[in-house]
C-alpha cells in the first residue's frame, strides 16, 4: 500500500457539487467521474492504493471510497461525505471481472465490500505500521491493520500471486542496487539505498508493488 497524497479535486467535481447540493455519488455524471479518475491515477503514478499493481488507464480505475459510502448501522445517509474527494481513492478491480471468480481470489475494494477499515491511506504513520515477511506476504503488528491487509483487502492473494510478485520486485531492487555498487565503498552502497530511498518515497517516482521496496529500504536505513 502507498501513501496517498491527494490534490485539489477536479474543478467538474467542485461545480458539481456546488449545482446539486442534495446529491449522492450514484448522481456523479459520468464526465466528472471520468476527471476524478483521471487525476488519481496521475496522482497515484498509475498504481492501485491498495494492492500496488499497476492500473494501465484511467479508464479502468475504480472509485473507492476510504470511509465506506454506506457504513454498517448508519441512521441517516450522509449524502456529501459520498462525494467529498479527500476520500477517493483510485484502486483496481480487484480480479473481481474474472468469469466465475471466487470471493477469496479477489482483492481490494472487490474483496473489502462495505467494511470498515482501520488503516488511513492518507496518513504517513498508519501505513508504515504495514510490514512484509520474506516470502512477500504482508502484514502489520497492529492486530486491526493486520486485519485489514491479510482479510478485509485479501493482499496476500495467491491467486493473482500477490506475495510472489512483490517477493519478485524486491529481489530485482537489491539485485540492481548490489550491481551498481559492485566495488565500491559501504558509504557508496547507502548512498544509493538512501537514492532510491528518496526516489520512490520524496519524488514520486513509485512503480509497481514498491512498497516492499520501501519497507526494505527504511529497515536498512534505520527510518
Amino acid at each position: 500500500m502507498i501513501v496517498v497524497k491527494r490534490g485539489k479535486e477536479p474543478n467538474s467535481l467542485l461545480e458539481f457539487r456546488k449545482k446539486n447540493p442534495d446529491a449522492d455519488y450514484e448522481d456523479m455524471p459520468s464526465s466528472v467521474r471520468a476527471d476524478v479518475r483521471e487525476q488519481m491515477w496521475n496522482e497515484q503514478k498509475h498504481l492501485c492504493a491498495y494492492c500496488m499493481r499497476r492500473i494501465d488507464s484511467p479508464s479502468v480505475v475504480r472509485i473507492e471510497h476510504c470511509r465506506p459510502r454506506h457504513p454498517k448501522d448508519e441512521i441517516v445517509h450522509d449524502k456529501k461525505a459520498t462525494l467529498d474527494f479527500k476520500w477517493m481513492l483510485g484502486v483496481c478491480y480487484g480480479n473481481s471481472l474474472v468469469k466465475g471468480v471466487k470471493t477469496e481470489d479477489t482483492t481490494c475494494d472487490a474483496h473489502r465490500k462495505n467494511k470498515e477499515l482501520t488503516i488511513n491511506p492518507f496518513d504517513e504513520v498508519s501505513v508504515r505500521k504495514i510490514k512484509y515477511k520474506a516470502d512477500g506476504s504482508i502484514y502489520s503488528e497492529d492486530e486491526e491493520i493486520n486485519k485489514d491487509v491479510t482479510d478485509t483487502l485479501n493482499l496476500n492473494c495467491t491467486a493473482i500471486s500477490l506475495p510472489q510478485t512483490r517477493k519478485k520486485v524486491l529481489s530485482e531492487a537489491q539485485k540492481r542496487i548490489v550491481q551498481k555498487c559492485a566495488g565500491k565503498s559501504q558509504d557508496a552502497y547507502v548512498h544509493e539505498l538512501e537514492r532510491t530511498y528518496t526516489s520512490l518515497v520524496q519524488e514520486r517516482n513509485l512503480t509497481p508493488y514498491c512498497g516492499i521496496i520501501i519497507s526494505w529500504l527504511e529497515g536498512k536505513l534505520k527510518k
